[in-house]
């Protein structure tokens, strides 16, 4: 028993588990609720969910994730401290889990679950294995990640979506979209080495990092202009962490060494979870009923922390004992080989990605 309980632990990523109680939470003050007993309902959705998404996805990436990550804890398959069996079992059990945690929520949380399972199911697993189909990867992921977890937070509020709640979704997607196809440059070499033809792989640095910043700019006009609720603040927040993202991106698109290639990636991270954060403000200051001077300041603090923090990764790094959302991917890949479709970054945000 306490062996599936490691691997069901090792399975609950903290970054990942952030960025889905994160968008849940966006759903819940999109819906009007500051309800934490709402949030946790939405929660205990999401965490059998995710383990279902790890496991699945372990099981079927066990060789390139030997490639890519294989001093990762985390992944106890690829390092030989998990059997496939004791995998399949955990998974088996955080199905009907998210199932019957959904199915508490109401008909429409047990279809959006068993919809998210089903397209987890589909990225990771053959026959279909949309992970090895570059750009359909890359907007197939952003569901799991942003619509679920949306969706569930907006139905744990209120029971029922309405239409005014897509618009604002649609502007999360589209800036995780931006943020996703950044995670190959952490997998490119175990991808290329097993013919995973991500968008990165398929396009090159300079093209991936054009796309990113177009998504990321788009993503945050649309949140600025979609959200229920906005602030001066807010407003100010997010546009200049989306001036720090495009900066990043164009650091990354020069090809900056591998290190300092993860600490671009991980800085990116950081400043994508800030400007969340930043747009949750004044949702959840408006359904709490919290006084606007307030929300105001909870929001230039954490544009300051964000900020101040991704600078410091990319000054220094991820710190001891942590890993960068790019760690392990490795240069097998000869430079001239990421860097094909270059020609410069400066012009990434008017011409988009090609």
């Amino acid at each position: 028993m306490r062996a599936y309980a490691r691997i069901a632990w090792a399975m609950l990523r903290p970054p990942v588990l952030l960025l889905l109680v994160l968008y849940a939470a966006c759903g819940l003050g999109v819906a009007g609720s500051a309800s934490s007993w709402a949030l946790l309902r939405a929660v205990l959705v999401l965490l059998p969910f995710l383990v279902w998404s790890a496991v699945v996805n372990d099981l079927a990436d066990a060789r390139i994730d030997a490639v890519n990550l294989p001093d990762d804890a985390r992944r106890v398959l690829a390092g030989g401290r998990a059997h496939r069996a004791q995998l399949r079992t955990v998974a088996a059990v955080a199905l009907v889990a998210t199932l019957a945690a959904a199915a508490v929520l109401g008909p429409a949380a047990l279809v959006v679950a068993a919809a998210g399972l089903a397209v987890s199911t589909a990225y990771s697993a053959g026959p279909v294995r949309l992970a090895e189909r570059g750009a359909v990867a890359s907007l197939t992921l952003p569901a799991l990640y942003v619509a679920v977890p949306y969706l569930l937070g907006v139905l744990a509020a209120r029971g029922a979506v309405r239409p005014t709640d897509l618009p604002f979704l649609g502007a999360l997607y589209v800036g995780f979209v931006g943020r996703i196809v950044l995670k190959d440059f952490r997998d490119v070499r175990g991808d290329t080495l097993f013919g995973k033809r991500t968008f990165l792989v398929r396009h090159g640095r300079v093209a991936t990092c054009r796309f990113s910043a177009a998504c990321w700019v788009a993503a945050s006009v649309l949140a600025l202009l979609l959200s229920p609720h906005r602030t001066p603040t807010t407003v100010v927040g997010t546009l200049l962490a989306t001036v720090a993202a495009v900066h990043l991106l164009r650091v990354l698109a020069s090809d900056p060494g591998h290190r300092r290639e993860e600490w671009v990636v991980s800085a990116l991270a950081v400043v994508g979870r800030g400007t969340v954060l930043v747009l949750l403000a004044p949702l959840a200051g408006s359904a709490a009923g919290t006084r606007p001077l307030v929300t105001d300041l909870l929001a230039a603090g954490v544009v300051v922390l964000t900020l101040g923090q991704a600078a410091q990764m990319v000054d220094h790094g991820p710190s001891r004992g942590s890993r960068s959302t790019a760690a392990g991917a490795g240069p097998l890949l000869e430079p001239s080989a990421l860097r094909a479709n270059t020609g410069g970054f400066g012009d990434c945000v008017a011409r988009g990605p090609r």
